[in-house]
């Protein structure tokens, strides 16, 4: 009996110790594998130190509607200087007045300008932007179906202009006030270049200032249009030789170039090997303004490359010149380079 008894009693035993496993089998959590808590650790490291990836620069480079745009059409074709830090536009307007508020925002970063304009702007903004290169020397002239061949044989009659306030402007009115003429000659402004040689065209303006590529467009499509005066020789006399006019270059915006040297640097490397092909290869650099629409027809554009003095200068290298062209246009009208020269600062150097 006593034997009985006692297996009974480990038999209930047994069963409450297996009745106590099956209780904690149903409500504690299972515990997670080794290598489940490894991957859930890696991934919430990942989380918190996984950043945005930087965004672009966006850059916007100008050029207008003439040498400057040529001289630079290879970068216009390549879309030169896009990479995933840098998100380059390139973009060619009908005048530079359409550039002055998005150079002065800092909308444009690098633009073709009027030399004397770069000094204007200089001076405006209190030194935001500065002289990055040379770009374009003289290729003013008076064009039209006028009958004359000196600008004697213009007294009384008007002559005709686009740009006011930019450096055709300022030169043609040197050259008058040197030659004895400003007050026997009329001055009519059009807006722009290509107005103007529409208007030139069409008989409506006999006798205008215009640069090339426009000088070359006007004489192809009007055998009633021919160059009439050469105004560089016209300012050589002017100024006792004392330099090209320079008519135009590149300014850049200060500060994205005291950020952003190295694109600086790459973009003046791209820049000269394109306006030196340009130069070269007259014909394939037809092809391509025409296609981005800079010029009308290729063959316009090839003809007008070797007259249109498409050059590279750096800062450094152009300084003294462009000193003594802002010099004259200083002594003749403050005004036309903002009041007064600038500074050493004015011309950027790496």
């Amino acid at each position: 009996m006593k034997r009985i008894i006692s297996l009974l009693m480990v038999a209930l035993l047994i069963m409450g110790s297996m009745a106590g496993c099956t209780g904690n089998q149903e409500t504690a959590p299972e515990a997670p594998a080794d290598n489940e808590s490894a991957e859930t650790e890696q991934i919430s490291e990942e989380t918190e130190t996984t950043e945005e990836p930087v965004a672009s620069q966006d850059v916007m480079i100008a050029g207008l509607m003439g040498p400057t745009s040529m001289g630079m059409i290879k970068l216009f074709e390549e879309k030169a200087l896009n990479s995933d830090a840098y998100s380059v536009e390139y973009m060619a307007e009908s005048a530079p007045e359409a550039l002055v508020g998005k150079i002065i925002n800092g909308d444009v970063q690098i633009a073709a300008v009027p030399t004397n304009l770069a000094s204007v702007l200089y001076n405006k903004t209190e030194g935001a932007v500065q002289f990055l290169a040379l770009n374009t020397l003289g290729v003013i002239h008076i064009v039209g179906s006028a009958e004359i061949s000196s600008l004697e044989d213009l007294k009384g009659q008007t002559l005709y202009v686009s740009g006011q306030g930019a450096t055709p402007d300022y030169a043609i009115n040197y050259i008058l006030e040197k030659a004895g003429l400003k007050d026997d000659i009329a001055i009519e402004f059009y807006p722009d270049h290509a107005s103007l040689a529409q208007a030139v065209i069409a008989g409506d303006a006999p006798a205008a200032v215009l640069p090339q590529p426009f000088v070359t467009q006007v004489v192809m499509k009007s055998e009633n249009v021919n160059l009439l005066i050469d105004l560089n020789e016209a300012w050589s006399e002017a100024t006792d030789n004392a330099g090209d006019l320079a008519m135009g270059c590149l300014l850049v915006n200060r500060e994205f170039a005291e950020n952003n040297k190295e694109f600086i640097s790459e973009f003046m490397v791209q820049y000269e090997a394109s306006v030196n092909w340009v130069n070269e290869n007259p014909a394939e650099a037809g092809l391509l303004i025409e296609s981005n629409g800079i010029l009308p027809n290729a063959k316009l554009a090839e003809t007008a490359i070797p007259k249109c003095a498409i050059v590279f200068k750096t800062a450094q290298e152009a300084k003294d010149e462009i000193n003594t062209f802002l010099e004259i246009l200083m002594n003749f009208n403050p005004s036309s380079i903002g009041g007064k020269l600038p500074d050493e600062d004015f011309y950027y150097s790496e």
